[in-house]
């Protein structure tokens, strides 16, 4: 009865909107088509068409199909706009019945000194005209500095209201939200974590995506379950009439793609991705990395607790020994995708994304002292071993069917998996090696999977006037075991949900400046047999042809959320969990407005957000009053306010390109149990936030650069640890922990930069980079670790890379 109540109503809007979608006058007819690549035929999703001279406009579908409706009959003008493309014109003759047209776009290249743009060209990032919209050219990336090779979510880091000071994680914090309160798509495919290689790699390899649309925000009814923003990632079909191979090596990894075509009806297009630092010269990184940083890992500084930085105070009069750590990893991924076209309007495609990483941290202390001071503990060997495997598998098929100039509708299903393994402990041995005179151990196993099955349609009513409406069924299910000294269990949950959705959207244009767009989603949700109601809205009022202004404000829930599992001593860890009636979905509501003005040349934008937040969740132990305490107890749920304003000035084209931009924003969360209910700042709350990014052809070459500075990021610092004899004679530990995020960690910054060259022989294409990260070598802090049983107490410093020249070469077909 609850999925009635959604369903009947909905029906009832669609059935009205159908009766009304036909009237046409007999002067007018529709032009459609597709809009592909010139040189390999892959069709370009959401490219801009409009009719010049006219208010007519529209864009093309994730499949490159675009209809304009009632157009005059007669001679006109198609004009089309892609990113990194070279705008289009095309001259055509309106007619009733015309054949689907095909639009050839023409990449943006070098050729000699001059570099091939027009006017109005974007060549890596595009303001879209809808509100906190973005589109990426992940071609463009290409020329932009990175850890050894092109990396979509780290550049996506580089655009304003997207925090670039986590170093540590190609996670996207947009707008005071986490990573996963980011709904992020790979080809309809729900990817739940997004990074490889200590968060310096995104798990996406870019030559398999074609096009990436970033909603910071207010985002459109057809994307839910996720409350802060959206990321959707289309994948290359390949081309359908050539055989096309590419490879590519830097000092991290290696990969290659291959695109089969299928005799003119499909492709089939495969990249692979491994890092190989573990195996082949497993040493060169760390080499490299040692010599020209000048960072001697095995150092240890004394410091007292009143000039160590945040380091807590009074502990005993002991002081404080710093550490500094580089982890090892490896990691790989994998993506396939065939397409098949039966005809024009019949398109099915398979898709498969696998990734997965290890990462070790551990670390041998050498001798230490075991006790509360240097004159009365014991000499002992001190390790810290520190395990974490984590991976991504999602598959997909799609079909996707034209049933006439105005109707078009996709069939959606994918299955998707996450998982993470980590194993933390500390050991101290005395004596003789095998007895063990101290330590603690703890391992978690997270998983999450979800099946989904969804069918989205858009129905073109007018030239003014389009619907989207869609249904989705998820079955989704988490798992959490998290034991400590390998007997102890801290939380072991499991959960399964069933979440209906529906979804209605009306995008319109009421008067020839003002475009509004209503739109409503509801979702059932089986663990607490509720139905949600998300009413969105959002506008764009041309105020005159240069300058636009812009609004949107929405109800978001999420269902399945990643809770923080506060660890002072070695920084914060997050497991998978599914909302039920003790843990509340987490909702937001979005409030955004904001302006742009744009030319040929340049384009400014200001944007203000409000996003209020309910259901904020922590899980701490450091609350746990004895050790009968049931898990569930340790969950806390709050309030949260994240609050800013972002600008952004871009200058769009030609041989000198890029952008400033700056974000002032706030993101407090309130939870009674911490700081006595006074609100503190998130963990990933940054204050200030400038980038810079700038990038020069000459020719062949590119020369590009980026600098990013941002206020240090809040934590929390443990006072002193104690122990309490129990009544059966044991004895336990208890760290005492001051206020939540009253310390921040020293301010972020760093300089990147990159050279690339082109070149090429008469079949295969070259490119040879070098990136430099971190050029000035900052020491960039990512979080501090605390060890507290050893005299003098050790802080260590867990940093992000420092001075790290990477160097990358690509071969592919022309």
């Amino acid at each position: 009865m609850r999925v009635l109540k959604i369903i009947i109503p909905a029906l009832l809007i669609l059935i009205t909107a159908s009766i009304s979608s036909f009237a046409q006058t007999a002067s007018n007819v529709n032009i459609k088509g597709y809009v592909q690549d010139e040189k390999t035929g892959e069709t370009l999703p959401y490219a801009n068409v409009t009719l010049l001279g006219t208010e007519i406009g529209t864009s093309t579908n994730q499949q490159g199909y675009f209809v304009l409706v009632n157009v005059p009959a007669g001679p006109c003008t198609l004009r089309v706009h892609y990113i990194g493309y070279i705008k289009s014109d095309i001259p055509l003759v309106a007619e009733k019945n015309s054949p689907a047209i095909a639009v050839k776009m023409k990449a943006t290249v070098l050729q000699g000194d001059e570099v091939v743009v027009t006017a109005e060209t974007y060549e890596t990032v595009q303001i879209a005209k809808g509100i906190s919209e973005l589109k990426i050219s992940p071609r463009g990336l290409s020329k932009l500095p990175s850890v050894g090779e092109v990396d979509i979510f780290r550049s996506l880091q580089l655009l304003p209201g997207i925090s670039a000071a986590n170093d540590g994680s190609s996670g996207l914090y947009i707008r005071g939200g986490t990573p996963e309160q980011n709904l992020v798509l790979f080809d309809g495919m729900t990817i739940y974590n997004v990074d490889h290689f200590f968060g310096f790699i995104s798990a996406f390899n870019a030559d398999a995506v074609k096009d990436v649309r970033v909603f910071k925000g207010g985002f459109p009814a057809k994307y839910g379950g996720r409350t802060s923003s959206v990321v959707e990632l289309t994948g290359k079909s390949g081309s359908y009439d050539d055989v096309h191979a590419a490879g590519n090596i830097n000092l991290l990894s290696g990969s290659g793609v291959v695109q089969v075509p299928m005799k003119g009806k499909g492709a089939w297009l495969t990249t692979f991705r491994r890092s190989y630092v573990d195996f082949l010269n497993s040493g060169m990184y760390d080499k490299i990395y040692d010599a020209v940083s000048g960072n001697n890992n095995g150092t240890d500084t004394d410091q007292t607790s009143s000039s160590q930085p945040g380091g807590g105070r009074g502990m005993g009069g002991r002081g404080f020994e710093q550490e500094m750590l580089v982890p090892d990893f490896y990691y790989y991924d994998f993506n396939s995708k065939l397409t098949y076209s039966f005809t024009p309007n019949d398109i099915l495609s398979f898709s498969i994304y696998n990734g997965r990483d290890f990462l070790d941290e551990s670390q041998d202390l050498g001798t230490r002292t075991f006790g509360p001071s240097a004159d009365q503990g014991e000499d002992v060997s001190a390790n810290i071993s520190d395990l974490t495997e984590w991976g991504n598998l999602a598959v997909s098929a799609k079909y996707a069917k034209i049933w006439s100039d105005r109707f078009y509708s996709s069939f959606h299903s994918s299955y998707s998996s996450y998982n993470s393994l980590s194993s933390t402990g500390r050991s101290f041995r005395g004596g003789d090696e095998n007895t063990l005179r101290g330590g603690f151990s703890s391992d978690e196993d997270n998983e999450v999977e979800d099946y989904t099955y969804r069918v989205d349609n858009e129905f073109q009513l007018s030239s003014n006037h389009k619907l989207e409406f869609g249904l989705g069924l998820t079955q989704a299910s988490t798992s959490l075991n998290f034991t400590a000294n390998d007997t102890l269990s801290i939380l072991n949950r499991k959960g399964t949900a069933d979440q209906f959705s529906f979804y209605f959207q009306d995008d319109f244009k009421l008067t020839p400046l003002l475009n509004i767009t209503l739109g409503l989603r509801a979702v059932d949700y089986s663990l607490t047999n509720k139905n949600y109601w998300e009413p969105r809205a959002s506008f764009n009022y041309k105020v005159t042809d240069k300058i636009d202004l812009k609004g949107a404000w929405g109800y978001y829930n999420q269902f399945i959320n990643r809770v923080v599992n506060e660890n002072i001593l070695e920084g914060n860890r997050d497991f998978w969990l599914l909302a039920d009636e003790e843990l509340d979905p987490s909702f937001a509501e979005h409030f955004i407005l904001g302006t742009s003005y744009e030319n040929s040349n340049y384009i400014f934008s200001v944007e203000a957000y409000l996003k209020n937040m309910d259901g904020v969740a922590e899980f701490s132990q450091r609350f746990r009053r004895s050790p009968d305490m049931e898990p569930e107890d340790l969950f806390f749920l709050g309030t949260g306010v994240s609050k800013g304003f972002e600008f952004l000035a871009q200058k769009k084209r030609g041989r000198f390109n890029g952008w400033l931009s700056y974000t002032l924003a706030n993101v407090e969360y309130e939870i009674d149990i911490f700081n006595d209910g006074d609100a503190y700042p998130a963990d990933h709350d940054r204050t200030h936030e400038f980038k810079s990014v700038g990038s020069y052809s000459w020719g062949d070459w590119t020369l590009a650069a980026t600098w990013v500075y941002a206020t240090g990021a809040p934590y929390t610092a443990p006072e002193n640890q104690y122990a309490i004899e129990l009544l059966d004679g044991n004895t336990r530990s208890y760290i005492h922990v001051g206020d939540k995020n009253t310390n921040r960690l020293p301010n972020y910054h760093r300089l990147d930069l990159s050279m690339t060259k082109a070149f090429k022989t008469e079949n295969l294409r070259y490119e040879f980079g070098l990136s430099v990260f971190n050029l000035y070598n900052h020491d960039n802090v990512w979080y501090r670790e605390y060890v507290l049983d050893t005299s003098p107490i050790i802080v260590r410093d867990v940093t992000t890379l420092g001075f790290t020249p990477s160097v990358n070469f690509k071969i592919s077909m022309k």
